[in-house]
């Protein structure tokens, strides 16, 4: 094999790793998309402003309170007026995903160089290509739906790379993009830009570049003009996207982040100051040094020693760790993009530091092959944390991510296709991004001009089942009628007569043929209503919901209300994870039932803490707390002591999954 075959080979694994993450994560977020697992925040309303744009909405999307608005209530994001034009390809939402996926493994292309630079070796920069790619934190923003901020690793990369190589017509290229993708990445070009106006050039006699020369005390600086000039644009532009653009679209004249995520904040420095004990110790939680320590894992630990590649890439780190909102320092959705390949930079600069100690250290001097001696243990650690917490087939996280299609999903299409392109919709969350290729949707129960509604009520647990009912039977008084209805589906459309629902419509509630339970178990209320077993079942934010399992008995003689809850030490409906009273008799009424079936029903999915107790009663009225009577359980399971309920056991969290403790 001669050298231009030897250089071509590593290149050549790093691009097919591309080509199998892209595929791989492309079709990963499909399916999550056609399982219907995305949502209207935010995948539906991102595809809903793509979409505009290109049609000359600029940025428009739905809010919710039913008006079009650009995209620059919260964030500044030219990028995405680049972004439609994917649409021109496969006008689909599901280019988005496509697009995402590939523009996130492009990083991968400037690691490769980086480190192959930098550790003289070809197959070390192989490995660091595979380390970002294999890295959780990256795999997890990349399925958190669709995203300006996961734009951000590839430009700042090549930006980096380019710095390095004093390539600074590319630099300056690749920095406009990269201050492009969303405001806060102005800081990073920002610290990226003064790390290489300064770099390598204090106490140095000459420079290549231009550059401008100062003396401090003995030392003299000489700083690179160009990247100097992008550090002052970046700096600029973050503050007028930040402090004029959002405030000037937004609702409240400021982010909606600012006291949200982060309440400390002040422009007061007195006040900050007085805060500081308060903010350390918000960054001192367990969640938060977790956060910290799977960043690390995931590039190797070996990040640590090179703090300077890490404090380059601080911005973005501090604010997820100074911020109060869980989600950004939990490592599973998109604010960990921009920082992913900061930790994979710091682990080259780490092993690039640790091998120059080991062969300029005596008593190691026999260790051969001292940059292999240094990698593999790091590999093998970042490759040991994916299989904890990745996303890949051998990651821990994928058979939480892997899902088929049902009948009932495909079912989707059928409604779908009966409403016209482009004219106005109200739906459901669950089912906003399958329909926001359109000017105008709403969320449903926000109706206002739409010419149909389509909901899926066998979804409709995710939200208070009264409201949800209450909204439905406020749309048929506004106008609405039935169109089609079917397995849980109801098309309404304007000006139709019909009221009354298919017998069609209750199939998702009367075909289930569930013989098998995750705990099974015999409950009587009285003779008229049989729980035959229940599952605990948790959602994708690890939220928990219950799924309870019932026959008709000989003597059912009215509808009843189904009352599933968490009772509190004194047996009372705990007021932290409260569970609104099933109105289920209005969709299939218990008096409806057939003595042959199994019904099966959901709770509302709600966050239960580190254990709880289930109860369940039955009872016939307006509410559990007004109820004109109640049913008596009869079971060998604990009973209340006013025995108007019955206990079906405890749950408690292990891990990220709950277990049942009867």
């Amino acid at each position: 094999m001669n050298f231009s075959e030897r250089m071509r080979l590593p290149l050549f694994c790093v691009i097919a790793l591309m080509i199998i993450y892209s595929a791989y994560f492309s079709a990963l977020s499909i399916q999550r998309q056609d399982t219907f697992r995305t949502h209207k925040a935010d995948m539906g309303q991102m595809d809903q402003a793509m979409w505009n744009t290109l049609h000359g909405n600029i940025l428009q999307d739905t809010r919710p309170e039913g008006y079009n608005a650009p995209r620059l209530t919260d964030h500044v994001e030219p990028i995405f007026l680049a972004v439609p034009l994917v649409f021109l390809i496969s006008d689909h939402i599901n280019a988005l995903f496509i697009l995402q996926s590939i523009v996130i493994a492009l990083g991968a292309l400037p690691i490769f160089w980086i480190a192959q630079r930098r550790l003289k070796s070809d197959w070390a920069g192989v490995i660091f290509a595979a380390m970002y790619l294999l890295f959780p934190a990256l795999q997890a923003a990349n399925l958190a739906e669709f995203h300006a901020i996961t734009f951000a690793p590839a430009p700042l990369m090549l930006m980096y790379n380019y710095g390095q190589e004093r390539a600074w017509k590319r630099f300056v290229l690749f920095a406009l993009i990269a201050l492009a993708v969303q405001e806060e990445i102005a800081l990073l070009v920002f610290t990226m830009a003064i790390y290489f106006a300064v770099q390598s050039t204090v106490n140095s006699r000459q420079s290549p570049d231009k550059s401008i020369t100062l003396h401090v005390s003995r030392i003299t600086f000489q700083i690179r003009l160009l990247p100097l000039a992008i550090a002052f644009l970046s700096f600029i532009w973050f503050l007028v996207a930040v402090f004029v653009i959002v405030p000037h679209f937004a609702p409240a004249g400021r982010s909606v982040y600012v006291g949200g995520r982060y309440p400390w904040f002040s422009a007061n420095p007195f006040k900050l100051i007085q805060a500081a004990p308060d903010i350390i110790a918000s960054i001192l939680i367990p969640e938060k040094l977790t956060y910290v320590l799977g960043l690390l894992a995931s590039a190797g630990v070996i990040a640590i020693f090179d703090p300077v590649a890490l404090l380059v890439g601080a911005p973005p780190f501090v604010l997820n760790l100074l911020s109060s909102y869980d989600a950004m320092y939990s490592g599973t959705y998109h604010y960990s993009a921009p920082v992913a390949p900061y930790f994979v930079l710091a682990a080259i600069g780490g092993t690039a530091w640790l091998v120059d100690r080991i062969r300029h250290t005596p008593r190691f001097a026999a260790i051969r092959h001292t940059l292999a001696f240094v990698l593999a243990p790091v590999f093998f650690i970042a490759l040991g944390y994916q299989i904890v917490a990745g996303y890949t087939p051998i990651g821990g996280q994928f058979f939480s991510q892997s899902a088929q299609v049902t009948p009932h999903q495909q079912l989707f299409d059928r409604f779908a296709q009966q409403i016209p392109p482009q004219v106005k919709v109200s739906t459901m969350g669950a089912l906003f991004p399958h329909l926001s290729h359109r000017p105008v949707i709403y969320l449903f129960p926000t109706v206002l001009d739409a010419e149909y509604i389509l909901l899926d009520v066998s979804q409709a647990n995710t939200a208070n089942p009264i409201d949800f009912v209450t909204n439905y039977r406020a749309a048929l008084d506004q106008g609405f009628g039935i169109k089609d209805a079917l397995d849980g589906y109801i098309l309404l459309q304007r000006g139709l007569a019909q009221k009354t629902l298919p017998d069609g419509f209750y199939l998702f509630l009367q075909s289930c043929s569930c013989t098998q339970f995750q705990n099974p178990i015999q409950i009587d209320f009285e003779n008229k209503l049989r729980l035959v077993g229940y599952d605990v079942k948790q959602d994708d934010w690890q939220r928990v919901y219950l799924r309870l399992y019932f026959q008709r008995l000989p003597g059912m003689d009215n509808n009843f209300a189904i009352y599933p809850f968490f009772p509190d030490a004194n047996g009372n409906p705990r007021a932290d994870a409260h569970l609104p009273d099933l109105m289920f008799p209005f969709w299939y009424p218990t008096l409806n039932w057939t003595a042959d079936e199994i019904v099966a029903i959901e709770t509302t999915p709600i966050d239960v803490g580190a254990r709880a107790k289930i109860g369940l009663g039955v009872f016939f009225g307006s509410s559990w707390d007004n109820a004109e009577f109640y049913l008596k359980p009869n079971t060998t399971a604990p009973i209340s002591a006013d025995g108007r309920w019955v206990s079906l056991g405890e749950i408690a969290r292990d891990g990220k999954m709950y277990k049942v403790n009867k």
